[in-house]
């Protein structure tokens, strides 16, 4: 973890910028620490980098996705980041929920009126007009 940059908030508080690196991705956090300075701080920060990679996931993927260490992180990672299910509520209010195992296919939407051959319908509106007209 690097500490990119700290904000005293109090005699207390600090806010501290780092960036934590796990594998080939980089991640921008930020943190509360008691305030301290140098290796101190570092140290506080490295106990608590598991911790602030769970957040991470919880703010990009789902509030269940976390592990207690970096090998499951690299698992799941590994198995192509699937989340277990993933609940929610239709436009009707019935609630939902999706497995990882489920597959949704899209489908091309459907008018629910047949096609319509454009050209006959001309033809069928210029008869309707000369009918009128005459």
């Amino acid at each position: 973890m690097k500490i990119d940059k700290i904000t005293a908030i109090d005699s207390e508080k600090q806010l501290v910028h780092v960036t934590i690196s796990h594998g080939s991705d980089k991640y921008k956090y930020d943190m509360n620490t008691p305030v301290l300075e140098g290796d101190a701080l570092q140290a506080h920060c490295d106990a608590e980098e598991q911790k602030h990679l769970n957040n991470i996931l919880y703010q990009v993927y789902d509030r269940n996705t976390q592990f207690e260490d970096e090998d499951k992180w690299d698992e799941w990672i590994n198995d192509g980041c699937k989340i277990a299910e993933v609940k929610g509520v239709d436009n009707e209010g019935n609630e939902i929920v999706i497995k990882a195992e489920e597959v949704i296919e899209k489908k091309a939407w459907v008018d629910s009126e047949p096609p319509v051959d454009t050209a006959a319908l001309i033809a069928e509106l210029q008869e309707k007009v000369k009918a009128l007209e005459s």
